[in-house]
């Protein structure tokens, strides 16, 4: 027979579609056996609590296919040629001539062509389609009922816990989750500290090199040069200014501003009392031997023998890092370091709820040492991947641990750079202050302090210096020369006005001009009233508004001074050049 033929090709297209027909059934078979065991696997997944339902992944959805395209494939039989014959004939009615047709070359005779004849003339009569129809529609069905339980069964059967495994499961993932984001945070602080490090170090060398100046600048004043000196000291003053406002914070201004004179009530707080004096004075070097002790309690909390080691070890290491953390947040006030520290209590305790865990599970595991081989080997499997997640993340905790308690020291050592830094500006900005005033008096003679090696022997002589002076800023004097106090005798008769400022807190409330002075009698009692409580408010707004301008030091006390003085007869029409005392 000719693969040209009518005939043959009437015999591949039929079994090609035997084949697919072979196949489709193959899968439906094999997606009702895929499906009916994923059903009873979540069913005692389930309802024993073998797994917690963050494991409970939907991946079966996935492999229930790929079970199913495999078991056809593999088990399902390629139709021969014979049974595409069988089919024609059946459907055609022709007496097995097309049977006969596919098996002329294991025939003898001499009627070979004449079949052959027969069959071509026949084979363009005969639709494939019509002999291997394809009737999906019920097998469709089916598999739609079959998916759709399926589906309910995963919505609608909870998760049991009788042997406790799922809560077990559940709170080791939880743990483990918890530890990653803080691992995450805490490499992320650590690369943005490392930034702030160089600009701290960047800072510090402006800072040195503009000491270095001023003292070169004070060193070559002179008394008579007065103007000269007060523009040198001014620039100065600038600069100073901008980096101090560089260096300035507002967690660092209020740690620097807390009292530590006062008695603490308890050796715990006289202890944080004395790492607050330390970290004033740009030094953490006790806050830093503590986390080295936190370290060291680690490292031995590691090596325990014994569980009940490892528990005390945990709650000393555990009253630290809270005595550490209690310090940032009532005396430090720095967020960073309370963040870390926090961190760090969390994966101290992540770390102690594992090994309770192991220890329990050790015990329980005893308590099975004497159950059937049999038993025991069922759970091992379960077992074996529980003790891997309680190891990995007893590595991540301990990881954490390690690199929070690292990073707490970086920031305890950019907290003491930030406060020492902050400290040595203001005291170079009170020596600038005391400079401008002994200029201001002709009295700034640099060659007196020409030994002067840093700026607090420069404030030390100023400060003796300016000890000398009267309360009008002069020296006082006894020789023959010296200035003669003013005399406010009246020998002809002058009889003093005066005309008081008016105090503005956005309206103008009163106005009065009188010939002699004006006692409380002279005033409507509702005006001084209100009078009295605009003075209160501009007095209570000055810190506020000192606060929210960032004023340096150098001027803050010169300011409140002014405006306390606002009620009084003899306050100033306008605020001092020079920046008062800080």
């Amino acid at each position: 027979m000719s693969l040209q033929s009518p005939a043959s090709h009437l015999l591949q297209t039929v079994g090609r579609r035997l084949l697919v027909a072979s196949m489709a059934r193959a899968l439906h078979v094999w997606s009702l056996l895929a499906l009916t065991l994923a059903a009873v696997a979540v069913l005692v997944i389930r309802l024993a609590g073998l797994l917690p339902p963050q494991q409970q992944s939907a991946w079966w959805l996935l492999a229930l296919p790929a079970a199913a395209i495999l078991g056809a494939t593999l088990f399902s039989r390629r139709p021969e040629r014979t049974a595409a014959a069988r089919a024609v004939d059946q459907f055609a009615r022709t007496d097995d001539l097309f049977l006969t047709l596919v098996t002329l070359q294991n025939s003898a005779g001499q009627y070979q062509p004449l079949v052959e004849q027969s069959a071509v003339g026949i084979a363009p009569r005969i639709v494939p389609q019509q002999v291997v129809p394809f009737r999906a529609r019920r097998s469709l069905g089916i598999q739609a009922v079959a998916v759709s339980a399926f589906a309910l069964l995963l919505v609608l059967v909870p998760t049991l816990d009788p042997f406790g495994r799922v809560e077990a499961a559940t709170k080791v993932q939880q743990q483990k989750k918890q530890v990653e984001q803080i691992l995450k945070s805490v490499r992320t602080r650590d690369e943005q500290v490392s930034r702030e490090v160089q600009a701290a170090e960047e800072r510090q060398q402006k800072i040195a090199a503009q000491t270095k100046e001023l003292m070169a600048a004070l060193r070559k004043m002179k008394p008579v040069e007065q103007q000269s000196n007060s523009q040198v000291l001014d620039s100065q003053r600038q600069t100073l200014n901008q980096l101090w406002k560089q260096a300035s914070s507002e967690q660092i201004r209020e740690m620097l501003s807390q009292n530590t004179d006062s008695l603490p009530g308890s050796q715990r707080g006289q202890k944080m009392n004395d790492w607050l004096k330390e970290l004033q004075e740009g030094n953490s070097e006790s806050l830093q031997k503590e986390l080295e002790k936190a370290q060291e309690t680690l490292k031995s909390i590691l090596n325990a023998d014994s569980a009940d080691e490892r528990k005390k070890l945990s709650s000393e290491l555990k009253k630290q890092l809270q005595d550490l953390k209690k310090f940032s947040t009532q005396k430090a006030g720095s967020k960073e370091l309370e963040k870390a520290l926090d961190q760090a209590l969390k994966a101290l305790e992540a770390m102690e709820q594992n090994q309770a865990g192991k220890e329990s599970n050790g015990e329980k595991s005893g308590e099975q040492g004497e159950k059937s081989q049999s038993s025991q080997q069922g759970e091992n499997g379960e077992q074996g991947e529980q003790q891997s997640e309680e190891g990995q993340l007893s590595q991540q905790a301990r990881e954490a641990l390690e690199k929070s308690l690292q990073l707490s020291k970086k920031e305890l050592q950019e907290l003491a750079r930030s406060a020492g830094d902050l400290k040595q500006l203001e005291e170079a900005l009170k020596t600038l202050q005391q400079a401008e005033k002994l200029n201001q008096q002709g009295q700034m003679e640099g060659e007196e302090c020409e030994g002067c090696q840093s700026l607090a022997e420069y404030a030390e002589k100023f400060r003796r210096k300016m000890g000398g002076m009267g309360q009008n800023g002069q020296a006082e004097r006894t020789e023959p020369g010296s200035m003669m106090s003013e005399d406010n005798s009246d020998p002809e008769g002058y009889k003093s006005e005066k005309s008081r400022s008016q105090i503005q807190a956005g309206k103008v409330l009163m106005s009065i001009k009188t010939k002699e002075a004006a006692t409380q009698k002279d005033f409507d009692p509702e005006d001084l009233r209100k009078y009295e409580n605009t003075v209160q408010q501009l007095k209570s707004g000055v810190d506020a508004a000192i606060e929210a301008e960032e004023i340096p030091p150098g001027y803050v006390d010169g300011i409140r001074q002014y405006f306390d003085r606002i009620d009084d007869g003899n306050a100033p029409a306008a605020a001092p050049s020079a920046p008062a005392k800080p």
